[in-house]
């Protein structure tokens, strides 16, 4: 390299896609380095007229530079680029590389970073007010005393779950997915901080659901059956109305299932079909309601574990879904109880 070319070389070894450049961009008057990767203050002026500068901006250096409302930042390579101090306000970044970037103390209002690749980059002391980071990869980002607000847009659903799909093996799904999860969570812990509960458990749930996923295509079918389980029964413990709804579904089938598996038995007589089809068939409207009442009666009472005693199962069978029942009124009762505490915190 020529004595009046940079020569600066960003370190990119760990880095898909992206193979080392050599800046080869004349020195600047110190003779050191060029204009991008010395370490002057960078005026509005200064940018001027040097709007197009061509090539990979790797490791440049923006320390304390003036980029309001800039847009010909957009789409560059900015690998490891240091903005510390910056002005970022109303800028234009989409779709750069900003890998391994520093942005720390930056006033990055209003900045656009749609669909950017922030991997490995650090937001420290940051004002992402208004800023947007749609469809932006933020895996392994750095968010510390990052400040935000209801205009700060991260998108509906981070840009990972857009590449599962993609992926050509169970193994390449899975570390998509947990991109993901981890992404969603990184997010929820900055709208927790910043007071936006709203937004915090969609990430939560976005968190869940991509977790679920990866347990399924890495074969952990246990913990995938489990995660399916806290998905439908009480939405990852979010939503009372589905631990009401699964109780009364449960409540519901037992009711209709213990006159048709054995009967009930009480101190005025025995509701039961001895043959179930034939006898639904052949029994008037009052008697199936008589029937189905006891039925669904003794089903809450035993779901609510009160065991009155005034009415009895007949057989093995109804005695068994009476015992199980019982467990999961129980569980589903102590469940209830949990996902309420969680909406009151």
């Amino acid at each position: 390299m020529s004595e009046t070319r940079c020569g600066y070389v960003e370190d990119v070894e760990l880095l898909t896609d992206r193979g080392k450049a050599c800046c080869w961009r004349p020195v600047n008057e110190s003779g050191e380095n060029c204009f991008w990767h010395d370490n002057t203050p960078k005026t509005a002026e200064a940018f001027d007229d040097r709007h197009d500068p061509g090539g990979r901006l790797d490791g440049a250096d923006f320390r304390g530079a003036d980029l309001v409302d800039t847009s010909w930042l957009r789409e560059r390579s900015l690998v490891g680029a240091d903005f510390t101090g910056a002005t970022l306000r109303g800028a234009d970044l989409s779709g750069a590389d900003l890998r391994r970037a520093t942005f720390d103390r930056v006033d990055a209002r209003r900045a656009r970073f749609d669909g950017a690749d922030v991997e490995g980059a650090t937001f420290e002391n940051a004002d992402l007010r208004d800023a947007s980071l749609n469809r932006a990869k933020l895996y392994r980002t750095g968010f510390t005393d990052v400040r935000l607000n209801r205009a700060s847009d991260f998108g509906d659903q981070v840009v990972y779950e857009d590449f599962v799909d993609d992926a050509d093996d169970r193994e390449t799904r899975a570390a998509t997915l947990e991109a993901a999860s981890w992404t969603y969570r990184e997010l929820r812990r900055l709208f927790k901080q910043d007071a936006l509960p709203r937004r915090a458990r969609a990430c939560y749930l976005g968190e869940k659901n991509t977790r679920r996923r990866a347990a399924w295509a890495r074969g952990e079918y246990l913990r995938a059956l489990k995660l399916e389980g806290s998905r439908w029964v009480m939405r990852y413990g979010t939503s009372p109305t589905r631990v009401v709804t699964s109780s009364a579904v449960v409540m519901g089938c037992s009711g209709i299932l213990y006159p048709l598996t054995g009967g009930l038995r009480t101190g005025s007589g025995t509701y039961a079909f001895e043959q179930p089809v034939m006898d639904i068939l052949a029994a008037t409207p009052g008697q199936l309601a008589r029937v189905f009442y006891q039925g669904l009666y003794f089903s809450v009472v035993t779901f609510a574990t009160l065991s009155y005693g005034d009415i009895q199962p007949i057989g093995a069978v109804a005695r068994a879904i009476a015992g199980i029942e019982s467990l999961l009124g129980s569980l589903l009762l102590a469940l209830l109880l949990f996902v309420l505490t969680q909406r009151v915190r």
